[in-house]
């Protein structure tokens, strides 16, 4: 589903190139479940972005498919993002001019998801969610902890075959983060691929991939068992 051959991501200084991604090689296949693991600087977030395609200011190459991304034009890449990409964000990125409903409704409006259609799945989520008393208020009603599950609600909404979710549970007390994980979980076995990093090591034990990053490399990148 995805490779990345090569990627470097660096800064120029005055007198030399920092890196903060070095020689990146990684395939993810179709309905795997990957978690990106290491201290703050390691270049988790970086990276995610780069998979996310938010950043494109990197060398090397990223394949989507059999597609180079570096290839696309800028109209196929933004086809590809909005159909196939579904982003969960640690500082929640919702609308605060919108509701609860309005903001899970943005991405099923760029999708061009007719209004019935768009009445149905969002009412499903806010009852999966138990947002439904909450449909009506804004962002900042909520606590850090609903936002986030509307954050979650709205990344699914378009049921994006891949899933991006930096520190997912960061801002959640353990009861709702293992709630957050077991929803990751339904997703992943209805075919989601989804890839998160996070600091949280009992996150990575919902996956089936583990890559551990430090200093902008992948140090190692193993299956995860289950009993």
């Amino acid at each position: 589903m995805i490779e990345l051959k090569e990627v470097d991501k660096f800064i120029e200084s005055r007198f030399q190139r920092v890196f903060i991604l070095k020689g990146i090689n990684l395939t993810i296949k179709q309905g795997e479940f990957v978690t990106l693991m290491g201290p703050s600087g390691a270049g988790k977030s970086t990276l995610l972005n780069i998979l996310g395609m938010l950043d494109e200011d990197y060398e090397g190459d990223y394949f989507f498919g059999e597609r180079s991304i570096r290839k696309m034009k800028e109209r196929e890449r933004s086809a590809l993002h909005k159909s196939e990409f579904g982003y969960i964000f640690q500082a929640y990125h919702l609308i605060d001019e919108l509701t609860v409903y309005e903001n899970i409704e943005t991405p099923l409006l760029y999708r061009k998801v007719g209004s019935s259609e768009r009445k149905s799945i969002i009412a499903n989520l806010l009852d999966r969610f138990n947002m439904v008393a909450k449909k009506d208020l804004f962002p900042a009603q909520l606590s850090g902890g609903q936002q986030q599950l509307v954050g979650i609600a709205r990344a699914i909404a378009g049921k994006p075959s891949l899933l991006l979710a930096d520190e997912p549970t960061g801002n959640l007390h353990s009861g709702q983060a293992q709630e957050i994980m077991e929803i990751f979980q339904e997703l992943h076995r209805e075919g989601t691929t989804i890839i998160q990093a996070t600091h949280a090591r009992e996150n990575a034990d919902f996956g089936t991939r583990l890559i551990d990053m430090l200093d902008g490399k992948i140090e190692k990148d193993e299956a995860i068992k289950h009993g």
